[in-house]
């Protein structure tokens, strides 16, 4: 790096990289769309700096996550229909639906407010997976939060309040509003998922009824949506239910059609919480790997979602090192499934549904710890490269840390301003993207773009049939 000519070939290097791509048009067979709740630039960034000192022992700047070698890479504006910051509930909508929403709803259009009850189903918007399915592809979600939570309750719910994850208001329940647990068992598109792995176990089943692990269900209704799912594939072979990582790592792929895994009772517990010899919870890297497995089956092709949601969930506790080890654990889902499907007939997209409030920052040195001290203020306290605009992590007190309890995992980064929790950041989020027509992805546009973009590169939805790219010819 110290010569001149180190930058200059490695410029070379990547022009005639790019000046010799040629764009694959071809139908894309099957996508995988990551999704990296609260992965702004900054945290992507931070990730590669990270993984780098963590597992590769480099200084980490100069390093890659995996999806920093996708061909393309675009902006998309994330601001919801009444607010300008949106949360992952509006955004889902946006990426999933291609419409944009009020946030706290749930797939459904703008005369939804939050909190709104409603039963119009005029109000709903369809999202991919739905698409996917008219035209006969498998699909599947996987995430380490609820299966419920906001972002993929997006592939199949509709509802006015992200939180309707197991019971919705009492006003509610006489229309029949159906949380977003009941809609996943029994209606379309979610009661046709091939994969459903998650956590969330505790909205499938009553307050009365304990699960397999002697926790209590959250629901109200006296329904055991579990027992419901089994019922609904009888006579529809080879379903499994499963809430184990040892029952996820014995699933037979080849054989199984339908799988039904609640491997937590809330959501999965951070990376860093995990005992890595015995952990009893399996990492998003293995649920990827088995829903890729047994969708690889679909006759026409599949879709799946997958989820890094504890992104979010350490960065509005201003945990910047969990943050980051579950952005590592995405990566090397990312990395898993691109040595098991081939780029030339998938589509395969990294994205974010927003940003948070963090930055990097400060005067640190080349190599510097990414969660270590990067400079000093003017009356001498140190300043931590990694911050947040808000947060638990406010302090009136200023206080002289050092780099060993700065680097501590279970350090809580510093805040500018006091909240219980940090919030989102309203930035543009960037999606990268390789695979079949993955050179739809570049410029800025908005977050709707991206499920139009994925239709059309694997033509269904308004895309399927006579409308897919693979029918049109040219006239002269």
């Amino acid at each position: 790096e110290a010569k001149a000519s180190y930058w200059r070939q490695l410029a070379m290097d990547e022009i005639r990289r790019r000046s010799e791509y040629q764009p694959n048009t071809r139908r894309a067979r099957n996508i995988i769309f990551f999704l990296g709740d609260g992965m702004g630039i900054s945290t992507v960034t931070a990730g590669r700096i990270y993984r780098g000192q963590r597992r590769d022992g480099s200084s980490g700047e100069e390093g890659c996550l995996s999806w920093d070698r996708f061909p393309h890479v675009s902006l998309h504006k994330t601001y919801g229909l009444d607010a300008q910051t949106s949360d992952s509930a509006n955004t889902a909508t946006a990426y999933l639906c291609g419409v944009k929403a009020n946030v706290k709803t749930i797939g459904v259009d703008s005369r939804i407010k939050a909190g709104q009850c409603h039963t119009d189903k005029s109000t709903h918007v369809s999202s991919i997976m739905a698409w996917a399915q008219t035209e006969g592809l498998w699909t599947g979600l996987v995430t380490t939060t609820s299966v419920t939570h906001a972002s993929p309750a997006g592939t199949y719910a509709h509802v006015g309040h992200r939180g309707w994850e197991g019971y919705v208001p009492n006003n509610c329940m006489v229309n029949d509003t159906k949380d977003s647990a009941r809609q996943l068992v029994e209606e379309s598109p979610g009661n046709e998922f091939r994969v459903i792995l998650g956590g969330g176990r505790m909205n499938f089943i009553n307050n009365t009824e304990n699960d397999e692990e002697g926790l209590k269900g959250n629901r109200r209704d006296g329904r055991n949506l579990i027992e419901q799912w089994m019922k609904s594939k009888e006579g529809k072979s080879n379903a499994s239910y499963i809430w184990s990582k040892e029952q996820l790592l014995s699933v037979d792929p080849s054989t199984t059609n339908y799988l039904l895994g609640l491997l937590g009772s809330t959501r999965l517990p951070f990376v860093m919480e995990q005992d890595k010899n015995c952990s009893s919870y399996p990492t998003l890297r293995e649920m990827t790997e088995v829903a890729i497995k047994i969708l690889q089956r679909g006759p026409k092709g599949f879709v799946l979602f997958v989820e890094g949601g504890l992104i979010d969930y350490a960065h509005h506790a201003n945990r910047a090192a969990f943050a980051l080890e579950e952005t590592v654990g995405m990566d090397d889902a990312v990395i898993s499934a691109m040595k098991l499907v081939d780029t030339k007939e998938s589509l395969i997209l990294v994205s974010a549904d927003h940003s948070h409030a963090f930055t990097i920052g400060g005067k640190p040195e080349r190599g510097k710890d990414i969660l270590g001290i990067g400079g000093y203020s003017t009356d001498g306290y140190p300043i931590t490269t990694l911050s947040y605009a808000n947060g638990p992590g406010y302090n009136e007190t200023k206080v002289n840390y050092t780099d060993a309890e700065t680097t501590d995992p279970n350090f809580v980064q510093k805040a500018t301003f006091r909240r219980y929790l940090a919030t989102h950041g309203g930035e543009d989020i960037a999606t990268y993207a390789i695979g079949p027509w993955s050179h739809l992805f570049s410029g800025v546009q908005d977050q709707t773009y991206i499920p139009y973009a994925i239709s059309y590169a694997a033509c269904f939805g308004q895309f399927a049939g006579s409308n897919c790219h693979t029918c049109k010819t040219s006239t002269g």
